[in-house]
């Protein structure tokens, strides 16, 4: 099959984030655009040797109806793998490599959805842009902030984002905050802890504290569940016989709709409050580290929606499957941006893969994935 051939050769580049760039990978991306009738092809630099590589079949109308997104970077291969990381391997339908899942089996999708309509010599009644991004599995997901800085895609238009989802409609993301906690303390002797401020023994309250009252708000999303929260890094103390005076700890908060990013605040400083007012000598701040990522979710009545649930249906003879998905993608990055809500995600490959060593996605998907981002397409296009 084209598409697992396709998916092959874009697995067998190496294009790691941060150890490496996409470049290698946006050049075979634009060499192969570029065979396309009637595509415009354009291979913009976003940081030095890390461009987007956007494909264009312009429509009768010079706007964007329709934006296909896939991003070029993967995390780091790692170590311990059973098979070449950067082979392309079929074994038993699944295709092994990094980035197999996440997401150059989605990418290689929207580039055959491309290919589909480039080759009907149909015109669009607007333009059908499919961008390959950078920088996705960065934590500024600079790839699709661009695509919105330069006004490529815009609050009107349909964007969907071929993560993995196992080929099941994603039409609502959680949000994501990181948010840094710093404690203070004062240090003394350990033989006289009395006479300082354990700012170690007050971060684990705060902590503890945080966890206790997450679970008594009154949030439990009917797709996405609850909001969680991990503590992701924590440092403090000089040597063990002192009395720590500082300490940092870095968190995790996934959020479901309705909750803001501001009542997230605010709840957080709601807790630092208490833990200090009952901790004399403590002093507790924070603040946000990554950019923002509110809760999504597209209304039921999106154009995108109802065009992917007659395209599955058709190609198919089965109903998609609805869903949510926990993480941040270049689809909910364009959506904040923009005040969007038509921004879903659709593709093949599995969320549990990603990431992970001997990362795979199953052919049968691939095909699927590609017959039905061409059907819905034509639907919303044509």
């Amino acid at each position: 099959m084209q598409i697992v051939d396709l998916t092959r050769n874009l697995v067998r580049i190496p294009s790691e984030n941060p150890s490496g760039s996409e470049q290698e990978i946006a050049r075979y991306i634009t060499q192969w655009m570029s065979t396309l009738p009637g595509v415009e092809v354009i291979n913009e630099e976003v940081l030095p040797g890390r461009p987007n590589v956007l494909g264009i079949l312009r429509g009768k109308e010079n706007r964007c109806g329709l934006a296909y997104l896939g991003h070029m970077d993967t995390v780091p291969c790692g170590s311990g793998w059973n098979c070449d990381p950067f082979g392309g391997m079929v074994k038993e339908g699944k295709l092994h490599g990094r980035g197999a899942a996440d997401m150059k089996g989605g990418l290689a999708a929207i580039l055959m959805a491309l290919h589909n309509l480039a080759l009907s010599g149909q015109k669009p009644k607007r333009d059908f842009l499919v961008c390959a991004t950078m920088d996705e599995e960065g934590p500024e997901m600079l790839g699709a902030v661009d695509l919105v800085k330069k006004g490529y895609i815009d609050q009107e238009t349909l964007v969907v984002a071929t993560e993995p989802t196992g080929n099941e409609l994603h039409t609502c993301h959680k949000g994501l905050v990181w948010y840094e906690i710093q404690v203070q303390g004062k240090s003394a002797h350990a033989g006289n802890p009395y006479l300082g401020v354990d700012a170690i023994h007050g971060m684990s309250q705060v902590l503890t504290t945080l966890k206790k009252r997450l679970l008594t708000l009154d949030y439990n999303h009917p797709t996405l569940g609850r909001p969680t929260l991990t503590y992701g890094k924590i440092q403090g103390g000089v040597k063990t016989n002192v009395v720590p005076a500082s300490c940092r700890a870095e968190i995790d908060l996934r959020l479901v709709p309705p909750m803001t990013l501001q009542g997230t605040a605010e709840f957080l400083s709601q807790v630092l409050n208490e833990v200090t007012a009952s901790f004399p000598g403590l002093k507790a701040s924070y603040r946000q580290i990554n950019n923002d990522r509110p809760p999504l979710e597209a209304p039921p009545s999106s154009p995108v929606i109802s065009a992917f649930q007659d395209a599955y249906r058709t190609v198919t003879g089965r109903e998609v499957k609805l869903g949510g998905f926990p993480a941040y993608t270049d689809a909910s990055i364009i959506s904040t941006m923009t005040g969007n809500p038509h921004c879903v995600l659709f593709g093949p490959g599995h969320l549990e893969q990603a990431h992970t060593i001997d990362e795979f996605t199953p052919t049968k998907e691939l095909l699927e994935a590609e017959t039905v981002l061409t059907e819905a397409a034509k639907r919303l296009l044509f």
